[in-house]
């Protein structure tokens, strides 16, 4: 994980770039422990974004192919629930940039924040059948809210994979700008809400948040129950097989 301060505005980059930022266990823990040190700084706004090619390519495959182990998952998936509790609960505003790809759970984790900006060659992909799993990190409930049940299923079970004009015109994210300008523009976006009422805007975010958060809540506890026994089921190690022979073959 890299942090750096900009005055009122700090940015966080997922340092994980030959894994296109996949949350492995140790990169989640260190995303919390950074969010929980953020809460207490001196700073006003958070950007969020992948360092290298991608943003966050979702759930960690070579820990996926390790021996079934409910405890360990159900641990790392409370992680996973902890970091968008944090980041929806952040005293700061917050903004991710969506650099490249935002894949299963990096596109619920770009739309924990509060202000989403995607480069034009982004790609926001619902992955998760791939590896016979559910979506999760509240991404249900964000695709249910969107859409309507009806289409939101038909979105999961296609795998649904949106450019980054589309992410907007479905208003997952609020601007597509041009490639490597999503940090430019992330920026000049702090500096324009810094020159506004900041404590009222942080208050706002609190009240619009907590209009959510009890649903939100159990969406993701469910989601989180769910994920552990499918990752012990054998639909779900052969997907999980498959995809990887795909996916060898490709490259």
């Amino acid at each position: 994980m890299i942090f750096e301060k900009q005055g009122d505005i700090g940015v966080v980059y997922l340092n994980e770039p030959t894994k296109m930022n996949a949350l492995s266990m140790a990169l989640k823990r260190e995303l919390l422990n950074t969010l929980y040190t953020i809460q207490q700084q001196d700073i006003k706004i958070l950007v969020i974004t992948g360092n290298g090619k991608g943003f966050c390519a979702g759930g960690d495959l070579i820990a996926m192919q390790e021996v079934y182990d409910a405890l360990a998952i159900k641990e790392s998936m409370e992680i996973s629930k902890q970091i968008v509790q944090q980041l929806r609960t952040l005293p700061q505003l917050t903004i991710s940039v969506v650099n490249g790809f935002a894949a299963g759970a990096g596109f619920s984790l770009a739309l924990s924040t509060d202000f989403a900006i995607a480069e034009e060659q982004a790609k926001f992909v619902i992955a998760f059948k791939n590896v016979g799993l559910i979506p999760d990190l509240g991404l249900h409930y964000h695709l249910q809210k969107a859409l309507g049940s009806r289409i939101a299923k038909e979105w999961v079970y296609e795998g649904k994979i949106l450019t980054a004009l589309e992410a907007q015109n479905y208003q997952f994210v609020n601007k597509v700008v041009a490639k490597n300008h999503g940090l430019e523009h992330a920026l000049k976006l702090a500096e324009e809400l810094l020159a506004g009422p900041i404590e009222a805007y942080k208050a706002s975010k609190r009240i619009f948040n907590e209009l959510e958060d009890a649903q939100l809540k159990q969406v993701m506890e469910t989601e989180n129950l769910v994920q552990v026994i499918l990752r012990g089921e054998s639909e779900h190690k052969e997907c999980l097989k498959q995809f990887l022979q795909n996916k060898k073959v490709k490259t």
